[in-house]
């Protein structure tokens, strides 16, 4: 059995688990933000792109420089435009804290749809996010996409050929706020 034995004032260092514990926190709300921006960027809701952002904030996407928010409204309206529908896969993600400061290496594999059948573009690549907390809230400061490898794939029709078609019953994506996402009942 064990037993705590008290014998003076609680020691100056803080204890490990506690420690870790914060540590885990801190990494799971930047997780969460980077999980809200794609939600936001797929499901084309830009309050909630924008959400994931300091007011700020800025964004290198390569195609687009400069405001973080300017980057999500452009981006939605270029969604909206072309119809195409998005995909953002997130795979590893490393967190560096310090203090109030994260730097966030996160791996993505960006897909992109195109209507009517038309072909299919695969990115591979990394956000590399400065993150700053904020009143208990993790937003990022600065964006810069790495572009590891970007390829384009056989049309959607001959790709759902090779499974077998989408059949029926499958529940389709779809954008704010018909996405399945949205549903009340779970």
């Amino acid at each position: 059995m064990l037993t705590s034995h008290s014998h003076g004032p609680e020691p100056a260092v803080p204890d490990a688990d506690a420690v870790a514990v914060t540590e885990l926190i801190a990494k799971q709300k930047l997780y969460e933000n980077l999980a809200l921006y794609c939600r936001g960027q797929d499901r084309k809701d830009l309050e909630l792109m924008k959400s994931t952002f300091w007011p700020e904030a800025t964004d290198n996407h390569g195609m687009f420089v400069g405001s973080a928010h300017e980057f999500c409204e452009w981006a939605y309206e270029n969604q909206k435009t072309t119809k195409h529908r998005s995909h953002h896969y997130i795979t590893n993600v490393l967190i560096e804290l310090n203090g109030n400061v994260a730097k966030r290496e996160s791996a993505v594999i960006y897909v992109m749809v195109r209507p009517d059948g038309g072909p299919t573009d695969i990115m591979g690549g990394r956000y590399r996010d400065l993150c700053e907390r904020r009143g208990g809230e993790w937003k990022v400061l600065r964006r810069v996409v790495i572009f590891d490898h970007v390829a384009q794939f056989t049309t959607t029709e001959e790709l759902g050929a090779v499974f077998g078609g989408i059949p029926e019953t499958a529940r389709l994506g779809d954008v704010y706020p018909n996405d399945s996402i949205y549903e009340r009942e779970w």
